[in-house]
């Protein structure tokens, strides 16, 4: 079994966010000994499917045999639709060239909430998206707590069965670890709204981690 380290178990609720039904979870650890597990869900399952389901998706990914006693499933009616408010929504983008300068305005919702973020930077077919993205992390800034730090490293697009996808690679940051996040999403339309929602890909699930705690 894997030593139960913060990284450890923010794995461990990002993969019981994955199960069907399950809005968010959270995972408490007595020193490398899972004690409780609280998941909230949808009522689209029974409770005790649910369970069975934490159980095993732990088994499989860490080989861990939990007792299904820790395991407490809440659950709230969401009119036969799973739902999150926690979870960001692409609104608009906006991109203003000034000279050799570009500035892009990107606008997300949470909820009733919305939030706008801003960056600036050279404007080249490179660093375009690279300044996009950044004004989605310019967002995220006024959501979530000084402790969690993003950071771009790349961005780019790929091509894949006659289409193209942006992939963006972020880094999460606290003072207790970091991890690389990566989201994708396929250029339909247009490629700088592509890259804010591959950023959310990324993003989206770790979000509903880290307001939770």
């Amino acid at each position: 079994m894997a030593e139960l380290t913060n990284d450890v178990i923010s794995s461990m609720e990002e993969l019981i966010n994955k199960v069907q039904s399950v809005i968010s979870s959270k995972v408490v650890a007595n020193g490398n000994e899972i004690v409780e597990i609280h998941v909230l869900s949808d009522n689209s399952r029974s409770a005790k499917q649910i369970a069975r389901d934490v159980q095993s998706v732990l088994m499989a990914e860490f080989n861990i045999d939990i007792n299904y006693k820790i395991i407490s499933v809440a659950q709230i009616e969401t009119g036969g639709r799973a739902y999150n408010d926690n979870r960001l929504a692409f609104v608009s983008l906006t991109c203003v060239n000034t000279g050799i300068n570009m500035e892009a305005t990107v606008t997300l919702t949470r909820g009733t909430e919305i939030y706008e973020g801003v960056a600036r930077g050279l404007n080249t077919s490179r660093n375009k998206n690279r300044i996009i993205v950044n004004a989605t992390i310019d967002c995220l800034s006024k959501i979530i707590s000084d402790e969690h730090n993003l950071i771009l490293e790349d961005v780019d697009i790929f091509p894949i069965a006659k289409n193209h996808v942006v992939v963006v690679a972020l880094t999460h940051a606290t003072h207790q670890y970091e991890e690389m996040l990566v989201g994708s999403c396929l250029i339909k339309k247009d490629e700088g709204e592509a890259a804010v929602k591959a950023t959310l890909d990324a993003l989206n699930r770790r979000l509903i981690t880290i307001l939770n705690n």
